[in-house]
């Protein structure tokens, strides 16, 4: 049967019943209140009165009125018409802005916020599009062609060509990034694409409200120099106790093969994406290697004593094949893979070298060009327009670099020596048919070598013309390779292009005579580089000259000081005048006394140089005292 409903009053002020039967209610009509028993759940007595109107309504229903404390979850003002009423003082003291009990609660909240914010300091520097720089890696690489790579990134694909950083240990690391904040708030979050390597919530480190420091290792994600941002030395001037700041990195963070990027987020902001290909090529470093030399096999040929000589000529180039293995992998480092060093004493550098310059190469070059089974290219190489003997280091030197080491300072060995003559004559050296004679007497022309005619110091004076071309006597001195030497070499073997064999009945003195075609010369200079044995000159068509040297055959002597008076005689045969020329380099003068190349029929002058065992003369010159 359903309980009754009972109804208990009282008009007395304050009356509350004591205890009140099932379905029953009491109302006390002087206070307005109603009141009900309530199952407590057990605690306690069990059940309690509880009062169900504790509000009065203000007389005209404007307002309601509570006694005590109340709490709720939420409480909304309708309209924001709650007011800051009055304090227990009585009234507001003056401050920041005026307050009165009327004041609502949203508007003064508003006015203090901007307050506030005009005291509080500039948050420091976030890391939004802050760039991260990867440590550890293994230098950049270029990608190759003719594959597809992983692209791990869900972005744009990578491409052939363009270059990269390289990691090849599957695992990266980046470096700090440093005093970032806020701090103290928020999540930061570690990424490698799109997967999340490590995570920490920031917590205030520093005040009455700290936590915990935020430094540790999360994952893949490292915190570090978690600090008050009052000691930022990236934001100066933050007062203290209001932000932190940190340094974040990612340390060994899995790379997965292929193209990757990284990136760090923190309260909404995310600094810039990095990014690398992982390289999973296991491809060596590269190794250069030549065929053997092959020399001209028509040359163009100038000769010098006798002896052959190449010259600068296309006909005269040498050519090798230069093979190199393991020149790509996933990656590569530059088009211009194998670098050449300066160009030799000898040859003109036939320069580096492209993928595309090897067979079946291309710039960009395939994917493991080269692995197995080596490129080839062919090297040409260019007399260069000089005068010299190349014995050592012939060509070029060449260098070889990829992403996956390097192969330097290769050479291709030649075992003969390579006599060379420039186009061009020189002064610089010795040249058979160009001695620089410089500003000394009447006439134009550089001297020549002429015919010694027999062997001696003092022999009956010739000056037949010279022939280049044809093998020397066993008594004349030879020019190679712009060098006079006393020369007992067999050209025939160990030389190209292949010459005489001088090697035997030649170990006497060797002579080299040249003549000077110049009037009005009474003395002259004659500059020498080099080692000899001794030097003479001759006036053979003045008789005077003659006739006063005939027990030397109209030799005078540079080893021997001149007389001093007249010309040198047979008794008196020095023509030196000052430093005496007795084997050793340097600038002499010599002396015709009182005669003049004006008084030679032919204004000649002829200066024979004695070279014995082991000298050799690099340049020789005669000048104006």
């Amino acid at each position: 049967m359903a309980t009754p409903f009972r109804l208990k009053r009282s008009s007395v002020t304050g009356k509350r019943p004591d205890a009140l039967q099932k379905g029953e209610l009491a109302i006390n009509f002087y206070d307005g209140h109603l009141f009900a028993e309530r199952d407590t759940g057990g605690v306690g007595i069990g059940t309690t009165i509880a009062l169900l109107t504790p509000w009065k309504e203000s007389f005209g229903g404007g307002a309601i009125q509570y006694t005590g404390v109340v709490t709720a979850t939420r409480y909304e003002g309708e309209g924001g018409n709650l007011t800051l009423g009055t304090p227990s003082s009585g009234s507001f003291r003056t401050g920041a802005f005026t307050l009165t009990s009327s004041a609502k609660v949203d508007n003064s909240i508003e006015n203090l916020n901007y307050i506030l914010g005009k005291l509080v300091p500039t948050e420091p520097d976030n890391i939004a599009g802050v760039a991260l720089t990867l440590d550890g890696v293994a230098g950049t690489g270029k990608l190759c062609s003719g594959f597809t790579p992983t692209n791990n990134t869900g972005g744009a694909a990578p491409v052939a060509g363009t270059q990269y950083t390289r990691n090849t240990d599957s695992t990266i690391t980046t470096a700090y990034i440093t005093e970032y904040g806020p701090g103290d708030s928020g999540t930061i979050e570690g990424f490698v694409n799109a997967t999340g390597i490590g995570s920490t919530a920031f917590n205030d480190t520093f005040g009455q409200g700290a936590v915990k420091s935020d430094n540790g290792t999360f994952g893949a994600l490292q915190i570090a120099n978690d600090k008050d941002a009052a000691q930022s030395t990236r934001n100066v001037g933050i007062t203290s106790l209001f932000y932190e700041v940190y340094d974040a990195r990612l340390i060994n963070a899995a790379s997965p093969d292929g193209y990757n990027k990284a990136h760090i987020s923190h309260a909404g902001n995310s600094t810039a994406d990095v990014f690398w290909y992982e390289d999973p090529s296991t491809v060596g470093a590269p190794v250069i290697s030549f065929s053997a030399v092959t020399a001209p096999s028509s040359p163009t040929l100038s000769y010098s004593s006798g002896v052959p000589h190449y010259t600068q000529a296309s006909a005269n180039n040498f050519t090798y094949v230069m093979t190199v293995t393991n020149a790509t992998g996933d990656m590569y480092t530059e088009h211009e893979f194998v670098t050449a060093d300066a160009q030799t004493t000898g040859f003109i550098n036939p320069g580096s070298r492209t993928y595309s310059q090897f067979a079946g190469g291309a710039n960009p070059p395939a994917r493991n060009y080269g692995v197995g089974a080596g490129v080839t290219s062919l090297m040409t190489n260019m007399v260069r327009d000089i005068h010299n003997t190349i014995t050592t280091n012939h060509f070029s030197a060449y260098s070889a670099t990829t992403p996956y080491g390097s192969h330097n300072a290769q050479r291709v060995g030649y075992g003969s020596s390579i006599n060379i003559m420039g186009t061009s004559a020189t002064i610089l050296q010795v040249d058979e048919d160009n001695i620089l004679i410089n500003t000394l007497g009447t006439g134009s022309g550089n001297a020549d070598r002429v015919n010694a005619g027999a062997t001696g110091d003092n022999p009956s004076p010739v000056y037949t013309a010279w022939s280049a071309n044809s093998q020397v006597a066993a008594y004349e001195a030879v020019v190679r390779g712009g060098v006079l030497r006393h020369d007992q070499v067999d050209y025939s073997s160990g030389y190209v292009p292949a010459g005489p064999d001088y090697s035997s009945g030649r170990s006497g003195a060797q002579y080299f005579q040249v003549e000077l075609i110049r009037s009005n010369v009474s003395d002259f200079n004659i500059t020498v580089v080099g080692s000899y044995g001794g030097c003479f000159v001759c006036m053979p068509d003045n008789s005077t000259w003659t006739s006063a040297l005939s027990g030397t055959n109209g030799w005078a002597d540079m080893s021997e000081a001149y007389r001093g008076a007249g010309v040198p005689t047979s008794a008196e045969a020095g023509c030196a005048s000052g430093s005496l020329m007795t084997g050793s380099g340097g600038t002499f003068h010599c002396t015709l006394g009182t005669e003049s190349s004006s008084n030679d029929t032919n204004n000649r002058i002829l200066v024979r140089f004695r070279l014995d065992a082991g000298d050799s003369i690099t340049n020789i010159q005669f000048s104006a005292t």
